[in-house]
């Protein structure tokens, strides 16, 4: 999505995949403080936060907007482009609006028609037996979960540039609940978000037999 060049200049980059970037970012209030968080922006334009102002903040994949106000920013429908921040290389803050990480963002994004929307999953690691989130956004995220779960000794350090240890503390219960449904950020599992089988989560070259049944019946 970006290249190197362009992330030089950041500092907090997680991810840099084909399909979305995630990087440290905040929002400052002049009363209370910052608000950290983390970043994603996708390749198809739509941005998400997950707020780490504690370990179990439930604002999890909220729109920039929504993370503003949880921050206390008023009119954050309109200046949360400034109101947000990443961190410069040098570990300055910079204003979103500043920055390239908002050249695929439109505001008139929709999610095409028939794309079927995935839920965040979990999956226990086999040595600390803690769960671990797994953010189901786009196929390439989807392929890792799917080979992770056939997976019985999968581990945290499987996880994509070992950006997880067991050293690293599991999400609490209250943030667990919100798994990225479009509907209810608190829902348990529905027709919005709940996929049985399409050409996002099943793989012509997966061997498991409900990939194989799939690519049959095609």
């Amino acid at each position: 999505m970006f290249t190197q060049e362009e992330l030089i200049q950041f500092h907090g980059v997680f991810q840099n995949t084909q399909e979305f970037l995630e990087i440290d970012c905040g929002c400052t209030n002049p009363r209370y403080g910052d608000t950290p968080g983390k970043l994603r922006v996708y390749i198809e334009g739509k941005i998400e936060i997950d707020c780490t102002c504690m370990d179990d903040c439930p604002k999890v994949n909220i729109s920039p907007i929504e993370f503003a106000r949880h921050a206390g920013r008023t009119n954050a429908h309109n200046n949360w482009k400034s109101q947000i921040w990443v961190f410069s290389h040098d570990g300055h803050k910079i204003a979103l609006w500043r920055t390239c990480l908002l050249k695929y963002h439109t505001h008139t994004f929709q999610r095409p028609l028939r794309q079927v929307i995935h839920r965040d999953e979990f999956l226990r690691c086999s040595q600390c037996n803690k769960e671990r989130r797994f953010i189901l956004r786009n196929k390439e995220a989807i392929k890792i979960y799917h080979q992770a779960l056939a997976n019985n000794n999968w581990r945290c350090s499987n996880v994509p540039n070992h950006s997880l240890t067991c050293d690293d503390a599991e999400e609490r219960g209250s943030r667990k609940v919100c798994r990225g449904c479009p509907r209810d950020s608190k829902c348990g599992g529905c027709e919005k978000c709940v996929c049985f089988g399409c050409d996002w989560c099943r793989f012509d070259d997966c061997n498991c037999q409900t990939c194989v049944e799939f690519i049959i019946n095609l």
